[in-house]
C-alpha cells in the first residue's frame, strides 16, 4: 500500500501518483555516493508500542485513560485469534481517542487462527481497517508527518520465522523438528483444506525480508530528495524522512531473555519466535527503530544503526514474565 501524505500532512490515504523520472543505475550511484541525508528538522516522533495483548486469554485490558501522549500507534500483532476480530476490538478500545493519529498494525500468527484460510482473512482484514480508520501493514509501507518531508515511513510485514536460527552445518534448520511439534501447523489454515507448514512459513519469511529490505532503500532514496524507481517498494518518501519497521517474529534472538526457559527446550521453539535480520539493521538505509512483538518478555536494546523495541502483555508459555514487563502506555523514539 502506497499512500502519499495529505494536504494537511497528518497521512490521510491518497492514491499516489508515478515517480516524475528515473535515474538510470550509473548515475544514481554516483549520485549516492556523494548524497547525505539532510538531518531531521523536525523532533522524533513518538511511538505508542503495543503487542501481543491476546485479549482472548486475558479480556480484562483496557486502554488507559487518558491515552499516551504519541504521534503514532504501532500494534505488532497477536491482539487475539481472527484479524476482524483483533482490528474491531482494537478500534473499539480506542474509540477515537487517537483522533488523526495513524494506528498502524501487522498481523501477528495468532490473527490468523481464525479458520478463515489466509489470503481470505488477510483480503477482509484490509477491508475493515480501512473502514476503521486504522492502517493494516502486511508486505506495506505507510507515511505519515508533514507534507514537505521530514516525516516517518512504517514498514509493516509478519515477518514469518525462516527456522534458520541455530542451524549449523552439523544442525539441520528447525523446521525439520517444527514439522510434528509446531502449533500453528494445526491452527492456520492456507488455504482451504491445506494447513499451513514449517515451509510455508520459510517462503513467506523470504518475500518479507525482501519487502522490508527493498522498501527501506527505496524510503533512503526519497528521504534524500530523489525520485523513485518505477518498481520502488516505497514511492511517498520524501526529503529528510526516516524509516521505523513493525514486524510480528523478532528480527534477532536477542530479543530472546538469556534467562528465558525456552533455550533449554527443543530446538525448534526459539526459531519458532525469531529470525536474523541484522544486515538490514547495518546497511544503508538501515530503521532507526525495529518494533516487534512475539517473544516472552519486554526487549529494548540497539543492533547496529536500530533500535529494537518490544512490548509483549503475554508471551505465551511465559506468561509471567511478560505480564510483569508490559507497559500499557510505553511510547519510545528513535
Amino acid at each position: 500500500m502506497n499512500i502519499r501524505p495529505s494536504a494537511d500532512g497528518t497521512g490521510t490515504p491518497v492514491r499516489a501518483e508515478p515517480g516524475v523520472c528515473w535515474l538510470a543505475p550509473a548515475a544514481m550511484a554516483g549520485i549516492l555516493a556523494h548524497a547525505r541525508a539532510a538531518e531531521r528538522v523536525s523532533p522524533r516522533p513518538a511511538f505508542w508500542v503495543l503487542s501481543d495483548l491476546r485479549v482472548d486469554l486475558r479480556p480484562d485490558l483496557a486502554l488507559p485513560e487518558p491515552l499516551p501522549a504519541f504521534d503514532a500507534m504501532l500494534v505488532a500483532g497477536n491482539v487475539g485469534p481472527g484479524l476482524s476480530a483483533s482490528l474491531t476490538w482494537l478500534a473499539r478500545a480506542l474509540d477515537g481517542r487517537q483522533g488523526r493519529r495513524p494506528v498502524c498494525v501487522v498481523p501477528g500468527n495468532v490473527e490468523y487462527r481464525s479458520g478463515t484460510p489466509m489470503a481470505e482473512a488477510l483480503a477482509r482484514g484490509r477491508e475493515l481497517a480501512a473502514d476503521l480508520g486504522l492502517v493494516l501493514l502486511s508486505d506495506d509501507a505507510f507515511r505519515f508527518g508533514p507534507a514537505h518531508g521530514d516525516g516517518t515511513v512504517v514498514v509493516g510485514a509478519t515477518l514469518w520465522t525462516d527456522w534458520q536460527l541455530g542451524a549449523s552445518s552439523g544442525r539441520p534448520p528447525a523446521r525439520v523438528a517444527a514439522r510434528t511439534a509446531w502449533e500453528e501447523a494445526g491452527r492456520i489454515e492456507l488455504r482451504r483444506g491445506r494447513p499451513l507448514t514449517p515451509l510455508d512459513t520459510l517462503a513467506m519469511h523470504a518475500r518479507s525480508r525482501a519487502f522490508i529490505e527493498d522498501a527501506l532503500t527505496s524510503a533512503a532514496i526519497g528521504s534524500l530528495g530523489l525520485p523513485p524507481g518505477p518498481n520502488a517498494c516505497v514511492d511517498t518518501a520524501l526529503p529528510g524522512d526516516a524509516a521505523v519497521v513493525v514486524t510480528c517474529h523478532a528480527p534477532t534472538p536477542r530479543s530472546l531473555p538469556v534467562d528465558w526457559e525456552g533455550w533449554h527446550a527443543d530446538p525448534w521453539l526459539p526459531a519458532s519466535l525469531a529470525s536474523e535480520a541484522a544486515a538490514a539493521m547495518a546497511a544503508w538505509g538501515a530503521p532507526s527503530l525495529w518494533v516487534h512483538g512475539n517473544v516472552p518478555a519486554a526487549a529494548d536494546h540497539r543492533v547496529a544503526k536500530t533500535r529494537v523495541v518490544a512490548n509483549p502483555r503475554t508471551g505465551g508459555r511465559d506468561h509471567a514474565m511478560a505480564a510483569h514487563a508490559f507497559d500499557p502506555t510505553l511510547v519510545v523514539t528513535a
